[in-house]
């Protein structure tokens, strides 16, 4: 398969997990704080499947470490993110995680000794102009407002732009399959960690875990191995294209929230909620086009 169609399959299939996790939020799961120790489970889990699968494959200690800690890195930011899924609509959510690559050009500048261009700098305004506007809600007494969701996701999107430079240091050397078990380790251990730290999260997942339902429990962890396999999609896709261009296809993901976000709110509507006027949706459209175009001049 071509890096074209691995880029292109990463967001499609992640748009799905996004809305997976919007129901199992709204429906399923009724305290958002249990996630992240499900995403534990299975990043514990499915490491170890991928490095039994790899042929037992070492990394030195410094890459080992690296590695590691942008797994632990990303497991640390997913309470913010389920709690802003659990607040707003996916398509909203799926807009403001664009400004993943934003975050990424600043600590590029900062970590990697990368220059900004002109363009560069304006497509990240674009992004996050374009993040902001889906943000603002109607405020009481007040013609608009940003909703704290913005700042959240762009304190999750931090979290995953570093981990995504860090390990920068890391893949050069390294197959994607050793990188993809070492980090799916990571997100176990910094689990552990929340779950240890963080009593609100440790209550929440020992109480629903005697509530949840058999079947949504495997709905579960079934919907976080398929974000495990989007992560080994979208590394296969950068260790065999072009990186600049996997990550401007990765921006459809934008569009792709739009279509089944239509979809799953016409066929599914006690599920899936998702606004659907005709006003919202060229709103929505809109700057779903904005954030590619920033994206593009990023890249």
């Amino acid at each position: 398969m071509s890096w074209v169609l691995l880029a292109l399959l990463a967001p499609a299939v992640y748009t799905v997990v996004n809305f997976i996790d919007k129901y199992l939020v709204s429906d399923a799961v009724k305290d958002y704080r249990a996630m992240p120790i499900y995403a534990t489970i299975v990043g514990l889990v499915g490491g170890t499947i991928i490095w039994l699968a790899s042929g037992f494959p070492t990394l030195d200690p410094r890459s080992a470490a690296i590695v590691l800690f942008t797994g632990m890195l990303t497991i640390w930011g997913v309470p913010l993110y389920f709690k802003v899924m659990a607040k707003e609509e996916t398509t909203t959510v799926i807009i403001l995680l664009q400004t993943i690559p934003v975050m990424s050009l600043i600590l590029s500048y900062f970590l990697l000794n990368e220059t900004i261009t002109v363009r560069q700098f304006i497509g990240f305004m674009v992004i996050l102009v374009s993040a902001a506007t889906a943000s603002i809600n109607s405020s009481k007494g007040k013609l608009f407002s940003i909703s704290s969701s913005f700042f959240l996701t762009l304190i999750y999107c931090f979290m995953w732009a570093l981990a995504g430079v860090l390990i920068k240091f890391a893949f050069e050397a390294n197959t994607f399959s050793v990188i993809l078990s070492y980090e799916s380790w990571g997100i176990g251990i910094g689990g552990v960690i929340l779950f240890i730290l963080f009593p609100s999260i440790r209550n929440a997942f020992l109480k629903n875990i005697k509530q949840v339902k058999k079947p949504t429990l495997g709905f579960i962890f079934t919907n976080e191995a398929v974000f495990v396999l989007v992560k080994g999609i979208t590394f296969l896709a950068y260790s065999l294209g072009p990186v600049a261009l996997v990550s401007v296809l990765g921006g459809t993901q934008v569009f792709f929230g739009l279509i089944y976000g239509f979809i799953l709110t016409t066929l599914f509507p006690k599920l899936f909620k998702e606004d659907i006027s005709k006003k919202t949706l060229i709103r929505k459209g809109a700057l779903a086009c904005l954030v590619v175009i920033g994206i593009i001049l990023i890249s």
